[in-house]
């Protein structure tokens, strides 16, 4: 574990390596008001999990910077601390964007302090033709919005259908409450739309909006800002607005929390009504409330899965199980995604454990099969 301090902004950051495998490991940079030790050095863990069940043979490691991303000090913040684990990105830790940061400027901040870019360490073989195809791929765009900000959520909404399929839980016309609205929770809504599902509830930092004849998701990404706040005064006739909080508390038959960790805890966790609760975000669940919620029959999809697409994205491309192309990052993505959550599924069903438990299992046999 290393810490970082900056002594002009007083902001403080953590970079935490869970474990390598062959001598590499992968995890984002996160920046917002109130990171902890703690909390890094949890999701570098559950970033060990991630890669496993990708199979992709790196280990987990998470940076993080406890300062606000909407402050015009930012970047130079960001910048201060990979200036401080430069050495790191330069050969054994590929990171990339997280909560709070953009893959643009993560990528610029990288280049200020001589490095060639944040997946260097995975290319470093490679050289030249591996930056190559790196760069084509996130150069690309879908609809006129870049990958990068559309893989994370577009690997929520694939797992959301199969574990829908694996329940036997028809998607058309299926609700979904929604907590976050920006680059993970807005592309979830933007492909679980498009399959016919119907979002009647979304909470973003301001509160949240609902309606339950169905929200326009077209419209709704129209009006946000680049921090997924969506604008009040621009939503359509019939909408309703109520405090943030209000997001747990109507019934629906999947809830996505894809903003903030620890989101639904013990305290907060009664008024929950849906069938299927897929964790968009790192860590939203804490263990009681998880285990509360499992108790009613709640089925929770681990975040290590449900999240797991930006991960796939760049570490499959240094691994070369993804061509520079959308069909291929697409579908393969799909591919491997939808097959790790039937797979989990069914074994926490035949061995009657929790979705957790089995996901971890299969996350701890893929490690020791590395390490053996």
């Amino acid at each position: 574990m290393s810490e970082w301090h900056d002594q002009a902004t007083g902001a403080r950051g953590w970079f935490v390596i869970d474990r390598l495998i062959g001598e590499m490991c992968s995890g984002g940079i996160r920046m917002r008001p109130g990171v902890t030790v703690d909390e890094v050095t949890d999701l570098a863990r559950t970033m060990s999990h991630k890669m496993a069940v990708l199979d992709i043979p790196y280990g987990g490691a998470k940076s993080g910077i406890d300062y606000d991303p909407s402050s015009p000090e930012a970047p130079a913040v960001l910048r201060g601390f990979i200036d401080a684990i430069r050495p790191f990105i330069a050969e054994r830790y590929a990171t990339g964007a997280d909560l709070g940061t953009r893959e643009d400027d993560i990528i610029a901040a990288c280049q200020l302090v001589g490095l060639t870019h944040p997946l260097q360490a995975g290319f470093k073989a490679e050289g030249g033709a591996g930056l190559q195809r790196v760069k084509q791929a996130l150069a690309l765009r879908n609809d006129g919005v870049p990958i990068t900000e559309l893989m994370a959520g577009y690997g929520v909404a694939e797992c959301t259908m199969e574990a829908a399929d694996v329940l036997g839980m028809p998607l058309k016309g299926a609700t979904v409450a929604l907590q976050g609205f920006g680059n993970v929770g807005g592309a979830a809504a933007r492909y679980l739309d498009r399959a016919g599902v119907r979002l009647t509830v979304v909470a973003d930092i301001e509160g949240t909006i609902l309606d339950e004849n169905g929200l326009d998701v077209p419209h709704l990404l129209s009006i946000r800002d680049r921090f997924g706040r969506i604008d009040r005064r621009r939503l359509l006739p019939g909408t309703r607005c109520e405090p943030e909080p209000a997001w747990l508390q109507h019934p629906v038959d999947v809830m996505i929390p894809a903003a903030i960790g620890h989101a639904i805890r013990a305290d907060n966790q009664a008024g929950i009504r849906c069938r299927l609760l897929v964790e968009g975000a790192n860590n939203p669940v804490t263990d009681e409330a998880e285990h509360a919620l499992e108790q009613r029959g709640v089925v929770v999809l681990p975040d290590f899965v449900a999240n797991a697409a930006a991960a796939f994205l760049f570490c499959g491309l240094l691994e070369k199980r993804l061509e520079p192309n959308l069909d291929s990052i697409f579908s393969v993505t799909s591919r491997q995604l939808r097959s790790t959550t039937r797979q989990l599924l069914e074994r926490a069903g035949r061995e009657r454990v929790s979705s957790r438990r089995a996901a971890e299992e299969i996350a701890e046999e893929r490690l020791r099969a590395r390490l053996a």
